[in-house]
């Protein structure tokens, strides 16, 4: 019994101790009791003394913050159950004339704000706070992540105050290691430079910050739990948690267009492999065939390397076919250097070569008409720059982000001599046609620029809309149809025939709005317009063709499916259901 009230007792004190808390009680000469009411209040109850302190420097700070920057402890007393603080507030600042204090002019220079320090004249509190937030960024992307900065040396003045910076960088903290935990084939090499960590390096805050969002942009791997850093001896660990992600593909696009000359139904298609990071230094392979139309077809093979021997430089190459029935083959090299930058983007120059074999020459029309036909043999050299920059919240089915690419490239032109039409015998004078090359330019200078932009905008959990807008001109003296920008399609302007557009320049610009059942899964309706300068006819003229339908895809275990249905009008004609188009897609991921 004596037992029970012994434990029973204790019970109680350790409940009583548990439950004892210290006040924090705060007294102004200056000030009265319900200015520390509303947006200066602070809590008043805590479990223990450092607490209670703990609490009091907040209060100090957001009074600061708040403008009254000359608020100070005149007196704190501790005892066994409470703090009692005796401050002082002072009067809220419109302007203060700040000085640089000991922040080193070349980080001034580099957190842009040495000129407004050096203009001698009073800013506003939002300024001065906006002054040290960038000091304080330039100082954590430059190896200092704990650095602290406050106002020192405050004097009164007659008409504002006079306050200095005091900053305290603390230790110079470099990065040591990137370690990766899960399983995963992709290289430490290639993730150093892609998220720009690298050993040895001054810690950067502003890369640790986005590094989920760069492996979100990646197709081949993502993370499992958020990274971690851990800091020890001036060195940071940075860990990733990652496992491979099935994004090599496999797909292919069926299209169920209305026939012409008497066919009732033409059928196109498109296949398409794309590998990713087979090496796991995030090299791609991508091989594409497309029909587009009866005898037309084409063949896009590319492949890069973005990181060499762990530098910022890749490789990238790329070559096109595309046989235009039987009338010409036109055949594009393209072969880059490209220096990357941080996560996907980069820039890039390239050498490209194009060419133009005609396979079928409609001689009746050059004796009828004594001219030159529309199509060409024709080869050009150019030197191209690309610049890509991309930030999305997810790379397959995004819902907030944009991307955008631009490109510009320069060269000559030179125009071939076609054997069939230098040995086609004028019947009437009895020269050959071959003369007619002789009232044209044989060589010219042409130039290519091309801008797009793809906006995504999200609305809500499930819903966003995605905007585009793309233009590209071509200056040459002379465009033969053959080198025009082609247009149509499932993969540019929906609701024509796949590449049935042949215009010198063109701004396309597309609206579509997406309600996601998935993650990348969703339904949608769009609409999509272009201005192009249609040369199917005799004579050029401008066009505003336009199409609109509804899209979709389901995500299966078997694969991702994928269907459209688009309707289009262009030079006026109307619109009928027997003018729609409908393409069907699968994308497989392994």
């Amino acid at each position: 019994m004596r037992l029970f009230f012994i434990i029973l007792l204790l019970s109680f004190w350790c409940v009583a101790v548990a439950q004892r808390t210290f006040v924090l009680r705060v007294a102004n000469t200056d000030k009265p009791t319900s200015f520390f009411e509303g947006r200066f209040s602070y809590k008043t109850l805590h479990k223990d003394s450092s607490e209670a302190l703990t609490e009091l420097s907040k209060l100090i700070l957001k009074i600061q913050n708040g403008g009254y920057l000359a608020v100070s402890v005149d007196s704190v007393c501790v005892d066994s159950v409470s703090v009692q603080a005796h401050i002082y507030v002072g009067e809220k600042l419109e302007k203060l004339l700040l000085s640089s204090g000991n922040v080193e002019s070349a980080l001034l220079a580099e957190s842009n704000t040495k000129q407004k320090l050096n203009a001698q004249k009073p800013v506003t509190l939002t300024e001065a706070n906006t002054i040290k937030e960038k000091i304080l960024r330039s100082c954590e992307n430059n190896g200092y992540p704990f650095a602290a900065i406050r106002l020192d040396s405050i004097i009164p003045n007659a008409a504002f105050y006079e306050a200095a910076l005091k900053l305290e960088k603390n230790d110079l903290i470099l990065i040591d290691t990137l370690r990766i935990n899960g399983k995963t084939k992709v290289k430490r090499m290639f993730l150093r430079s892609y998220l720009g960590i690298k050993t040895g390096k001054p810690y950067n805050e502003t890369n640790i910050r986005r590094i989920t969002q760069r492996i979100n942009e990646l197709q081949f791997v993502e993370s499992i739990q958020p990274h971690q850093v851990e800091f020890q001896n001036g060195k940071a660990t940075v860990n990733l948690f990652l496992r491979d992600r099935k994004a090599s593909q496999f797909n292919f696009l069926l299209g169920l267009l209305p026939g012409s000359s008497g066919q009732k139904l033409l059928v196109t298609g498109e296949a398409r492999f794309h590998l990713f990071s087979l090496l796991g230094l995030g090299e791609e392979f991508f091989i594409e065939w497309q029909k587009l139309q009866p005898k037309t077809q084409r063949l896009d093979a590319r492949v890069s390397f973005p990181y060499l021997a762990g530098l910022p430089l890749g490789i990238n190459a790329k070559f096109e076919l595309y046989k235009r029935d039987t009338t010409y083959i036109d055949l594009d090299g393209d072969y880059g250097i490209r220096y990357q930058l941080l996560g996907s983007n980069y820039v890039q120059a390239s050498y490209r070569q194009r060419s133009t074999i005609i396979l079928n020459v409609d001689t009746a029309r050059i004796k009828t008409t004594r001219t030159l036909p529309g199509n060409l043999d024709v080869s050009s050299n150019e030197f191209a720059l690309e610049y890509f920059l991309q930030q999305l919240n997810y790379r397959f089915n995004p819902v907030s982000g944009y991307v955008l690419r631009f490109s510009g490239s320069a060269g000559v032109k030179q125009i071939k001599r076609n054997n069939t039409i230098a040995t086609l015998k004028d019947e009437v004078s009895g020269n050959t046609f071959g003369e007619l090359y002789d009232t044209i330019r044989l060589k010219s200078f042409q130039c290519r620029v091309g801008l797009a932009i793809d906006k995504y905008w999200k609305l809500a959990n499930r819903h966003t809309i995605k905007t585009n807008i793309e233009g590209k001109y071509f200056f040459s003296r002379r465009i033969f149809t053959n080198e025009m920008f082609r247009l149509g399609g499932t993969n540019s302007l929906r609701g024509f025939d796949d590449q049935s557009i042949f215009t010198p320049y063109y701004v396309m610009a597309n609206v579509e709005y997406r309600f996601l059942l998935s993650k990348n899964s969703y339904f949608g309706a769009f609409f999509n317009a272009a201005m192009v300068q249609d040369v199917r006819y005799s004579t050029f003229k401008n066009d505003f063709p336009f199409g609109f339908g509804v899209t979709g895809a389901i995500e299966t275990k078997a694969g991702i499916f994928g269907i459209t249905y688009a309707m289009g009008r262009q030079l006026g004609n109307k619109l009928t259901f027997n003018d729609s188009k409908i393409h069907i897609g699968y994308v497989n991921y392994f």
